[in-house]
């Protein structure tokens, strides 16, 4: 859900942001042909190898529309991979983008290496890869160079690939049985691991050492993949037809995994039994589709052109863009090639999740995702009205109506005024409130469930992080209030992985502290990539180990505004109240009803 301005990568297609070195033509060959790629420099100058656009699946047009993945073609002559290909058909609703951009044909992903491997100059050891699944919701995003350019990784030792995947309902609609099962985006994520995993020894990377990793649903979807059956290898391979797209399990592909601020505890990454088919349903109302039999309702919308597909969102919002995400995640019926079929927070709880280092993290205002189009659109109309209708528009917001019963919803949401506003207005005097409510109920009770099990049931460490460096420009800028301040948005670490901000924050330059805290994350993330470990030894800018989680406490590193430290007991007291809450209750197991609060 890092929801940026998207609509660019149409606009900006010959924009480098970083310097394009004139040098002899870098040629590689892979399992399906021959590529030639160009060189680039990072932002302390080191020269790195770039290829983009290279094709890891067929294109999913006419009758490959809603079905899983198959694998490229090969091609004969030299193909040239120097310019991103399309981005997958999208519009931006979280900056409320009127305009659909992108193309169907978009399974693409982008390599960039330090250096390839020559019968010359044998490397003494291939490089870690890190496998890049972007965020936005699983509606909108792209794994292009115009946002997530190799300049800040690249100055370490590792090989980065950054993949494009379906999205919204051409990634994601399910009929809730076999016809479209669902979660096509996700399997395109599958496909490309196995693609990385055949090929990258070519770039110089090491297929025993892959670390996923993603932002928002990008996050969601790396812990998806630790949970889902083809990752950890239960598929019926044996059986199975589909797998032309994955011939074998996934297992023992992926090594380490890194979630930044979404995993498959969030409410916003699955859509409840009963509730896919009957979106699937109404697009094809919207459309003038059969809707009552599955087939007849996919082969309709197979005909259909996918921007009037795309279009039909707007008939899923409610209040400003929520329900968040119509199109979702699933669980799908037990079938060969089935991505998911068990409810991942009982995956979870009962330790069905593959047994790897996790890092796992939030910023400190996550919820600044939202706050900020409340108050700075139309002259805060949406907090008006948040504040006059809380009882009927919480459940929507804050995304438990459709997990809370019923019966409890009415409760849940007067418990939930009173914590945050003591059953006081909410205005602009409770900004900061309103951005801790909806980072508990987005993301933050979530990041707590997840650890907490994990500790429980796997072996391999968890590190868990909290950010609360504000740097110079802040993603709440872009969602929807460029004149107040918002904390450490959701999304606000991309600036310090990636050189988001030369595209997003034009006028902002990158401050000396800024460019500390670069060196500071890309030294953790590729230290986990190398080690399973962030911290191997201590250093200048990082002078204290990240200790893994090892009790209930939760032990975090605290990367703050001058200094980084470990800590626990993060938020506990509203973490506390979220546990009290019935919004599982499908899973409810015996939560008391909450006490009150002593402390935020």
């Amino acid at each position: 859900m890092a929801h940026y301005r998207i609509l660019i990568f149409c606009l900006l297609s010959c924009i480098y942001f970083f310097e394009h070195v004139t040098t002899d033509e870098l040629i590689v060959k892979i399992k399906n042909g021959t590529l030639s790629g160009l060189t680039l420099k990072t932002r302390k100058g080191r020269e790195i190898a770039a290829f983009r656009g290279i094709p890891y699946a067929l294109p999913p047009l006419e009758k490959l529309r809603f079905e899983p993945p198959k694998p490229a073609a090969a091609w004969n002559d030299v193909r040239s991979a120097k310019e991103d290909a399309n981005i997958c058909i999208q519009r931006n609703i979280y900056i409320y983008q009127e305009e659909i951009v992108g193309d169907e044909d978009c399974l693409y992903l982008n390599v960039y290496t330090p250096k390839l491997p020559t019968e010359n100059d044998k490397l003494k050891g291939r490089y870690p890869v890190m496998i890049w699944f972007h965020g936005c919701g699983w509606i909108c995003g792209a794994g292009h160079s115009e946002f997530y350019n190799p300049k800040f990784l690249l100055d370490h030792d590792l090989v980065l690939v950054t993949v494009n995947y379906r999205l919204g309902p051409l990634g994601f609609l399910s009929t809730e049985d076999t016809v479209c099962p669902g979660n096509n985006g996700l399997k395109d994520q599958s496909l490309s691991i196995r693609w990385v995993h055949e090929n990258i020894v070519a770039f110089g990377g090491d297929p025993n050492s892959i670390t996923i990793f993603g932002e928002s649903a990008g996050g969601a979807s790396v812990h998806y993949h630790m949970i889902s059956n083809l990752t950890k290898g239960h598929c019926y391979y044996k059986q199975i037809k589909i797998i032309d797209v994955l011939k074998i399990p996934l297992y023992g592909l992926i090594h380490r995994a890194i979630s930044q601020s979404g995993n498959g505890h969030c409410l916003w990454t699955l859509t409840r039994p009963g509730l896919a088919k009957k979106k699937a349903t109404k697009v094809a109302e919207l459309l003038g589709c059969p809707s009552k039999d599955s087939k007849q309702l996919v082969d309709c919308l197979r005909k259909k052109k996918a921007t009037d597909i795309i279009a039909t969102d707007r008939a899923f919002q409610i209040f400003g863009y929520c329900p968040m995400i119509p199109f979702r995640p699933v669980i799908e019926p037990v079938h060969p090639g089935a991505f998911l079929t068990e409810d991942p927070v009982i995956s979870s709880k009962h330790g069905r999740v593959l047994d790897i280092p996790w890092m796992t993290g939030i910023t400190s205002q996550e919820g600044s995702l939202v706050a900020p189009a409340l108050y700075g659109r139309n002259n805060g109309a949406l907090i008006k009205k948040l504040n006059e209708d809380f009882l009927n528009i919480a459940p929507i917001t804050l995304l438990y109506g459709d997990t809370c019963s019923k019966d409890e919803q009415k409760r849940v949401t007067s418990e939930i005024r009173k914590f945050y506003f003591d059953d006081g207005p909410i205005d602009n005097s409770t900004r900061f409130k309103v951005i801790d409510m909806y980072s508990d109920a987005w993301f933050n009770h979530a990041a707590y469930t997840s650890v907490r099990n994990y500790l429980a049931k796997q072996s391999s460490p968890v590190y868990y992080y909290y950010l609360a460096y504000k740097g110079s420009a802040s993603f709440s800028m872009i969602f929807g209030d460029p004149n107040n301040d918002y904390g450490v948005s959701h999304a606000d670490e991309l600036q310090y992985l990636f050189p988001v901000g030369e595209q997003l924050f034009k006028n902002i330059s990158l401050s000396k502290q800024d460019h500390k805290m670069v060196d500071i994350i890309t030294n953790l993330w590729y230290n986990f990539a190398k080690f399973g470990n962030p911290t191997p030894e201590v250093s200048q800018d990082i002078p204290i180990k990240w200790k893994p989680v090892r009790t209930q406490a939760l032990e975090y590193l605290h990367i703050g505004q001058d200094n980084i430290k470990m800590s626990e007991n993060l938020i506990s007291e509203r973490m506390k109240f979220w546990e009290s809450l019935p919004i599982r209750s499908d899973l409810d197991d015996g939560r008391s009803k909450y006490q009150g609060k002593d402390e935020l």
